[in-house]
């Protein structure tokens, strides 16, 4: 079960949304998930620190919100993590506000 309030929470914030978008409409990364239906690739903290102008504790504050909503999947790549949107929790996440507020 999703937490609908962390989630809310996690996308209330302005740079954390922007990242969600990138991950979103990203055509290019490092390394899709293999096996995976949805093939957006994903960024690394590198590529996401330049794209942000952030530092990397910064970047990784804000991926492990995102992470512990449930909206992004991290996986570890030698010193680097690799971010992934989880399209499934978002999807439900999205189904759950649209019942919550009544709004089919």
């Amino acid at each position: 079960m999703i937490d609908t309030v962390k989630i809310a929470k996690a996308l209330s914030d302005p740079i954390r949304y922007k990242i969600m978008l990138m991950l979103a409409q990203s055509e290019e990364g490092c390394c899709p998930i293999p096996g995976e239906d949805d093939k957006r690739p994903g960024f690394c903290n590198c590529e996401l620190m330049s794209a942000l102008g952030m530092i990397q504790s910064r970047v990784s504050y804000h991926m492990k919100e995102l992470v512990d909503a449930g909206l992004v999947t991290e996986e570890p790549r030698g010193k680097w993590k690799m971010y992934f949107i989880n399209t499934k929790t978002l999807r439900q996440y999205i189904e759950q506000i649209t019942q919550d507020f009544a709004l089919k």
